[in-house]
């Protein structure tokens, strides 16, 4: 397991969380990721994009310090456009804390992306963790700090 100098209740904020993506069909069609638990979506999605992995990632509240709304939406729309210029494809999502603990995060899933190069975006972007998706599909926490 990796190491993190976050506090025990953050990282379990973290594990818990619900991490939502965007489907086809607009928000009707959306599904989850949650840490450690196997999602067989994924591996039809893998097919289809022609990659075995995939990133979670957001841009908002650095470092987990909260900023407003449209300060993250600033944030958000340069990490698409930093994704689109490195020619990443991606599905739109949102991180959640299922107890309302923490307000919901826009965030992508970034196909292809694999571990090492999600921890240097997820650094980039100061964020405490990644989410990332080998090809068991089961995801797991990359921890940043």
């Amino acid at each position: 397991m990796q190491n993190t100098q976050l506090p025990a209740s953050l990282q379990q904020a973290y594990r818990r969380a619900e991490y939502r993506v965007q489907g086809r069909n607009g928000p009707a069609g959306d599904w989850r990721l949650q840490v450690g638990r196997r999602q067989p979506l994924l591996l039809t999605l893998y097919a289809a994009h022609g990659v075995e992995c995939a990133s979670f990632l957001t841009a908002c509240n650095p470092w987990g310090e909260l900023l407003s709304e449209a300060d993250n939406a600033v944030r958000m729309q340069q990490l698409r456009q930093a994704l689109l210029t490195g020619g990443w494809t991606f599905s739109e999502g949102l991180g959640q804390d299922p107890q309302g603990q923490w307000p919901g995060e826009a965030s992508v899933l970034i196909w292809g992306m694999d571990a090492p190069t999600a921890r240097v975006w997820g650094e980039q972007w100061q964020q405490n963790a990644v989410l990332w998706c080998g090809a068991d599909a089961v995801p797991q926490l990359l921890w940043l700090r």
